[in-house]
């Protein structure tokens, strides 16, 4: 069996067991007379930028996560905050912002399937804590996931919110419209 090394850095999260195998590859790698200042080595050893764990339940946190966590606009993830959680003060599941589905939290909602609005029971996803839920949408509707083409392909804020409808992220047939609206008035 054979590993890319992509595969090993695109897993990497710095848990104990994958630091000592990195550390016995670069030992490995030394014993072929590779020095400290090989290019590849600075690159590797230059420190990732720290996310930010903890941040404020505000629609200027929420950007900063965004941003951390991959966004190319993340005044629309803070739209989508503010929309989705009535400026983080209703979330939908543990520390769920964005009304993201999954199992978890059982809450009544509502829906538009294109005969107006449904109230309907549905299971929103828990998260540990508030950035792991801005990571997950980032990670599944901003960046490229598994064969989708992530919004982050948008060309301004605007086409990035009708690409979130566009792409299933809500059934409201004016969802983009309220995210432009919320982004012109925090401007």
């Amino acid at each position: 069996m054979s590993i890319k090394l992509l595969d090993v850095i695109k897993n990497y999260k710095g848990l104990p067991h994958q630091k000592q195998a990195i550390e016995a590859l670069e030992r490995l790698l030394g014993s072929f007379g590779l020095s400290d200042d090989a290019e590849w080595v600075k690159i590797w050893r230059t420190p990732a930028p720290v996310a930010p764990q903890q941040f404020t339940n505000s629609w200027e946190g929420i950007e900063a996560a965004a941003r951390a966590a991959g966004a190319k606009f993340p005044e629309v993830v803070a739209a989508q905050w503010a929309l989705e959680s009535a400026f983080g003060t209703a979330v939908s599941g543990k520390n769920n912002y964005f009304g993201i589905k999954g199992t978890g939290t059982v809450k009544t909602t509502w829906e538009d399937y294109g005969n107006g609005p449904v109230t309907i029971k549905a299971s929103f996803k828990d998260f540990a804590t508030p950035y792991d839920c801005v990571e997950h949408l980032v990670t599944q509707w901003y960046k490229d996931y598994k064969g989708y083409k992530g919004v982050n392909r948008a060309t301004s804020r605007e086409d990035c919110a009708y690409l979130l409808k566009k792409e299933g992220y809500a059934t409201d047939p004016v969802y983009a419209q309220k995210l432009i609206r919320l982004m012109e008035q925090h401007d």
